[in-house]
Parts: C-alpha cells; structure tokens; sequence
C-alpha cells in the first residue's frame, strides 16, 4: 500500500502544529522550564500531553503545507502562542524570589544566598524559601494540569493558521513586569515598615549615646525581627498565591481569547 506525499505530510501536521504549541508552553513554563528538568524529558513530556489530547484538538486546516514558508509561519505562531502561555507563570514564580529578595536586604538576611535550581543564578535565601512555597501551591493547586487545559482549549480559541497574538497582547504581558514588582512590593510593605522603624529607633539610639556600641546590637536584631516577620508573612503567603493565580489565569485566558 502506498500512501501519497501530500497524505503523509498533513498525517505528520496533525501532531507536528499542536506539539510545537505544547512543548513550547512546557519550555518556558514553571516546574517543567526550570534548568533542572532536561530539555528531552520536556520535549518527551510535550509529546506524551499531545498525544493524549490530540482526540480533543481540531483539525489542523489542509490548505497549509507543512514544508511552506506559510508553515514555517504557523510554527512560528504556535510557538510565540505557548511561550507567552508560560512566560506568565514564570512571572507569577519570579513574585515570589523578588519578594524574599526585599525582606532579605531589609532584615540583613540578603547575605545568605545559594544557587537557584530553576536558573543556575545565585539568589538571597529567602528568594528560594518563597521560590520553593510558590512552586508547590503551583502544584498542590493543579496549577500544571490546568495549563494543560488551557492550552487544549487554546486550540479552539486560536485555531492553528487563523489565531495569532496581537500587538495589544504582547503590551499586556510586558506590563506584567510592573504588576510583578507591585505585588511583591505590596506583600512586603509590612515587613518593610516594621524594619525600617527599627533601623530608625537604633539611629536615634546611636546619636543619644554614641558611646554604645548599637550597631552589633542592631544587627541581630534586625536578623531576629526580619525571621519573625518572614514567619508572619508564611503564614499568610497562599492566600496571596491565590488571589495573583487568578489574576494570572485570567491574563492567559485574555491571551487566548476565553471567558474564564
């Protein structure tokens, strides 16, 4: 039996289109786009989730060739679709390590640093605690499994050679640098405060008796107060996970256009 050209090119793009969108979102998304997990356990993983909703996916159109320049475009299209899906989760993550960075220069904690898994950069210690919290309300919440939805209803939303993004949508993820910058700084505002009052109290306490020796004192202080306020602030942490998941989750269903 001989199967024609044209026959076994569209069979290849029924999976080839959806996968580049998948492995994509898998790429740059959090937990899976860290450096620690391999690229080809990311690219296997891209091909197991498209191979289990491929029933779920529409058709890809025949009129594209797979071997076009019109193609290359749609893989193209596919790919910036995924990437944008995943750059937000990473923005979400990315929160989480800036918050722990401002309570760590404030409380003096910011000289404890180790190399972070999920960049191979060198990061305060408390930007891995918060790192690490956030990543599990990731997944404790079924955070991965509902990107997996996502990006299967992205399918229908965005059709494959007729959905693309838009110049408003690309505004709108970079305006998410200052929505990341906001919310840590608002869940580090109390934090802030109480140590900044402290840091003013031993400078008043410095100049009444420049005699003592208030700074070593200060300091350990400081550490002390800023572990408090770090315990303070854990135990309040997925409540604020949770409010910015649904921020987040309604930017990726603006991106793909779905009423969520």
């Amino acid at each position: 039996m001989e199967y024609p050209t044209s026959t076994v090119l569209e069979f290849i793009a029924n999976f080839f289109w959806p996968y580049t969108r998948i492995a994509a979102m898998l790429m740059v998304m959090s937990v899976t786009g860290a450096r620690f997990v391999p690229s080809r356990v990311r690219l296997y993983l891209g091909l197991a989730v498209t191979l289990a909703v491929s029933p779920a996916i529409p058709a890809v159109p025949s009129e594209i060739e797979l071997l076009s320049f019109q193609g290359f475009l749609t893989v193209l299209e596919q790919v910036i679709i995924g990437v944008a899906m995943g750059t937000i989760t990473q923005f979400m993550i990315q929160t989480f390590i800036i918050l722990g960075q401002i309570l760590g220069m404030q409380s003096s904690l910011g000289f404890a640093s180790m190399v972070d898994p999920a960049n191979g950069q060198s990061t305060p210690l408390l930007g891995q605690l918060f790192m690490f919290l956030a990543t599990m309300f990731f997944l404790s919440t079924d955070g991965h499994l509902k990107m997996i939805q996502l990006v299967v209803l992205s399918f229908h939303s965005l059709p494959i050679g007729s959905g693309s993004l838009t110049t408003v949508d690309f505004r709108e993820i970079a305006l998410w640098l200052s929505i990341m910058f906001k919310v840590a700084l608002s869940m580090a505002l109390s934090g802030i405060i109480a140590l900044l009052t402290i840091n003013l109290s031993f400078g008043v306490m410095t100049r009444a008796a420049p005699q003592l020796n208030i700074f070593s004192l200060g300091f350990a202080f400081a550490l002390l107060v800023g572990l408090l306020i770090c315990w303070y602030i854990v135990g309040g942490l997925f409540s604020h996970y949770e409010l910015f998941w649904i921020q987040g989750e309604q930017q990726i269903c603006r991106l793909i256009r779905l009423d969520c």
